[in-house]
């Protein structure tokens, strides 16, 4: 079958630069890995482009980069009819963007939606506007029988909480594209590797992720500092930016506890790079509010790392806490570092964690080992 992935948002994603984490790519290459030829329509505020992504042993990609209306964060694709007309599947994102709304109705029989939000009280603005999606369109759905994929367990329910049926929703999870984390011999040494490996003893605990309050890096913070009455020489490793000023507060935070020696932190560094970040932590943290799955948590436990974060969308797909992770509620700094010392305090059950962390995601994650689950899905419609 001949598929079509549309990604319904106005946030240009250049594909010529970098293909990591564009989780589109990902799941095309290994669809056209299957024999399926698969391209990708994007929104673009630029020169309408195609651009052509190879494939090794296997058909190229086609991205297209078209002109799309813009409204709430909403793209509405125009005078596309005859590029869809040559697909057998047209899959798009989210059940509650206008657009995948309005190919479910005019494609009924090819449309599929890969759906990742769920329910949480963080997101208060989305779930207001979902009441109101729910009031007007949801209907549309359950007459067209459209079939949903999921990122997780969470956002199934989501959406069967709106009375879709069983039958129209799947759960398939979300992919990591392994052949980019390959080693790179010109791959060199970030600032904060090279501080890593300069600390010679005490806990390496690492945060990757954007500076802001859904990821509550304040909570690191104290956790670091339980962390430390134990382990004096614990230290904190950050990759991320955010807004300036909510930074500065992080900052100023770092100071006012004491911790300006043991908190080491880089904006932003190059993909490439991080496989040496990765491999000198000896845990991993990310006490999410809200996590529609977390591509740094498939990014750790790829990389061998134990991974402690909080109830979320990817914790539910990838983690058994206990054996290849491990998953608290972020309602108490001293229960995490507990956690985290407990876990270092016992070094083969660390080394049995980890490797399960890698197992899970290269025998069940990748985009590869997930191509099937989604053909699975695009055979019923």
């Amino acid at each position: 079958m001949k598929i079509l992935i549309v990604r319904p948002w106005p946030s240009v994603l250049d594909v010529t630069k970098n293909t990591y984490n564009i989780q589109e790519v990902g799941l095309a290459k290994a669809l056209v890995k299957r024999g399926h030829p698969t391209d990708i329509l994007f929104w673009t505020d630029g020169d309408e482009m195609t651009v052509k992504v190879e494939v090794e042993d296997a058909k190229p990609i086609h991205v297209f980069y078209r002109h799309g209306k813009v409204l709430l964060k909403n793209v509405w694709f125009k005078g596309q009819e005859k590029l869809f007309a040559q697909y057998d599947v047209l899959q798009t994102a989210e059940y509650n963007q206008m657009f995948s709304w309005h190919l479910a109705g005019k494609y009924p029989e090819k449309t599929v939606v890969y759906h990742g939000p769920y329910y949480s009280p963080f997101n208060k603005n989305y779930n207001r506007m979902c009441r109101v999606f729910d009031a007007l369109f949801v209907g549309r759905y359950r007459r067209r029988g459209t079939r949903f994929l999921t990122k997780s367990e969470l956002a199934r329910k989501f959406l069967l909480e709106k009375r879709l049926s069983p039958e129209q929703v799947t759960t398939v999870g979300v992919g990591i594209d392994a052949e980019l984390l390959r080693d790179r011999p010109d791959a060199g040494q970030t600032e904060l590797e090279q501080k890593m490996r300069a600390q010679k003893t005490g806990l390496k605990l690492l945060y990757i992720g954007r500076i802001e309050p859904r990821r509550d890096p304040f909570f690191l913070l104290d956790v670091l500092a339980e962390v430390r009455k134990s382990d004096p020489d614990a230290c904190l490793y950050i990759i991320g930016g955010g807004d300036a000023e909510y930074v500065d507060s992080v900052k100023a935070a770092i100071g006012e506890k004491g911790l300006e020696r043991c908190v080491f932190w880089q904006k932003k560094a190059p993909q490439y790079q991080m496989k040496g970040v990765y491999q000198q932590a000896d845990l991993f943290l990310l006490p999410t509010e809200y996590e529609i799955f977390g591509m740094v948590l498939l990014e750790a436990m790829f990389f061998r790392r134990v991974v402690l974060t909080t109830p979320n969308g990817g914790a539910d797909m990838l983690l058994r806490s206990g054996e290849n992770g491990l998953v608290l509620e972020k309602s108490d700094p001293a229960r995490w570092a507990k956690a985290l010392l407990d876990t270092a305090a016992d070094p083969e059950k660390k080394a049995r964690m980890e490797q399960a962390a890698y197992e899970t995601v290269i025998h069940e994650n990748t985009w590869d080992a997930l191509a099937d689950r989604f053909l699975a899905v695009y055979e019923k419609r």
